[in-house]
């Protein structure tokens, strides 16, 4: 959800010497530091909190999910029952920590086998969980964790992590990643084995809930079972407005459209089979994408975009596309309605990135109004669409000048902060740095990094000696790692703030 941190490239450059420090830290006194909180926007007038951790954090909570992996995994219902689809446990060695053949299209696959083999089965309940991440009783979960791995470091270091993360709240947990998804099936597992153990057909992927019925079974007993189960027992309640009951063939027909081929379908069937490829980040068909150059996607944009309630996953979808393809009328079409997209910031900065590289130099005259954009509501108002449009001048997709940095100068976040260290030492803002650096041990912690980073662009020997001096204020762990990094990296640094823009899909 937020642009990638600077220190991915460390991660990547210095991954053994990271892990050899790593592997030395006791958990049990480390303490990790808070996630940076931000509004960001879930539909037309829909927001949500959005949580981004520091790098070490990410690191520390991801492997002590891996390190009880295992124990949560034979918590949950058999991988071989439709129950519990998603995120099934399964380490493959390069990086994956789930089962491949589990992702939402499998899933709706899966249903679909199901639907046609089970004659009996006459109508479906779909629905879902209201605010599910952010509404997981964290209590509930330690108590399940204490059921999986009880007296385990691992577990105790997550409950922790997860305390400070949630430090104003007892329930939630950070949306996205994997050490967060895997926590989150913890939090269902009991709701799974309760309609098991009801006899009740059903499948879940996430917050999805199917429940198939036959004739004689009542839809208003199901859901009633079910908002039971979730309320009572979890804390959670039924999303209402997202709750349908269709009729077998009505059902079928939905999961055809959303399984086949786009190639096979019209422009809407074709868009709804791209949605469920790349529903929570599974991989698409490159060759389906190919095929969508041939479409009117900014038109369908339009369309989208135009409507009151419109649709912000299909918007998302139709931006990826649109990354694909690369129309060149999709640069007029950006400069003429930049004002109106920019509540999907996101979207359409990796859309401006993606165009410019081919076309360079393509939006230079688009610098003033982002600055306007930033200063103006809904950016004023909502922290990621702000953070989203700065990186446009991070990444350099944009020219930024002194003045235009300077009526920036008023945003106070830590995130703008942060943002605006970068930019400043991508324009080599040598003055600025030279005032400022004695005050490093002022910056919070999640901005000390990015100042480093933006300071790079002083001469070599007046940074290096600087690098020293920060050392004694720098001391979290990997910290010396980075400042000797940085200090070799000099040169460099500013050109690694170019994030790939394939590294952004959910």
């Amino acid at each position: 959800m937020f642009p990638h941190l600077p220190e991915l490239s460390f991660i990547r450059e210095e991954e053994s010497a990271i892990v050899a420090e790593l592997e030395t830290l006791d958990v049990d006194t480390y303490d990790p530091r808070s996630a940076v909180e931000a509004l960001g926007p879930k539909s037309r007038y829909g927001f949500r909190i959005v949580h981004q951790l520091p790098y070490l954090d990410t690191i520390l909570l991801t492997a002590a999910v891996i390190e009880i992996g295992e124990s949560i995994e034979k918590n949950r219902p058999p991988q071989g029952n439709l129950e519990a689809f998603s995120y099934r446990f399964e380490p493959n060695g390069n990086g994956g920590l789930f089962r491949a053949d589990r992702t939402f299209k499998e899933w709706l696959r899966a249903q679909l086998s199901l639907m046609q083999s089970n004659t009996k089965i006459s109508r479906v309940i779909a629905t879902d969980i209201s605010d599910f991440y952010a509404r997981i009783n964290f209590h509930r979960l330690e108590n399940l964790l204490d059921e999986v791995a009880q007296n385990h470091g691992a577990a105790r270091y997550i409950k922790k992590n997860i305390k400070v993360i949630r430090a104003k709240q007892s329930f939630g947990l950070p949306v996205g990643g994997s050490a967060a998804r895997l926590l989150a099936e913890l939090a269902l597992s009991d709701t799974d084995k309760a309609l098991e153990h009801d006899g009740r057909v059903a499948t879940r992927f996430v917050d999805d809930f199917r429940i198939f019925l036959r004739a004689d079974e009542d839809p208003y007993d199901a859901l009633a079972f079910i908002a039971e189960q979730l309320g009572i027992n979890e804390g959670l309640s039924l999303n209402v407005a997202k709750t349908e009951v269709y009729s077998r063939a009505d059902y079928i027909k939905k999961l055809k459209r959303q399984t086949t081929d786009v190639s096979d379908e019209a422009e809407g069937a074709a868009m709804e089979a791209l949605t469920s490829d790349l529903y929570f980040g599974d991989s698409p068909d490159l060759e389906a994408l190919e095929r969508l150059k041939s479409m009117n996607l900014l038109g369908m944009l339009e369309d989208e975009v135009s409507k009151e309630g419109f649709d912000m996953g299909r918007i998302k979808v139709i931006f990826r596309a649109l990354k694909i393809a690369k129309p060149p009328e999709a640069i007029n079409y950006l400069l003429q309605n930049f004002s109106k997209l920019v509540v999907f910031a996101k979207e359409v900065v990796l859309l401006m990135q993606e165009l410019e590289s081919a076309e360079y130099g393509s939006f230079d005259d688009l610098s003033p109004a982002v600055v306007k954009a930033v200063l103006s509501p809904p950016a004023l108002s909502i922290q990621l669409i702000r953070t989203w449009l700065l990186e446009l001048f991070v990444r350099r997709v944009l020219p930024i000048t002194p003045s235009q940095i300077k009526a920036l100068d008023g945003l106070a976040s830590t995130l703008d902060r942060r943002q605006l260290h970068l930019i400043r030492g991508r324009i080599g803002d040598k003055n600025y740095f030279r005032r400022n650096k004695t005050a490093f041990g002022q910056y919070g912690s999640t901005e000390q990094s990015s100042f480093i980073w933006g300071a790079s662009c002083l001469p070599k020997d007046e940074y290096e000696t600087w690098l020293q001096t920060i050392r004694p204020m720098f001391v979290q762990p990997t910290g010396a790692l980075f400042l000797k990094w940085a200090a070799r990296e000099r040169e460099r640094l500013s050109a690694k703030l170019v994030s790939p823009v394939d590294e952004h899909q959910e």
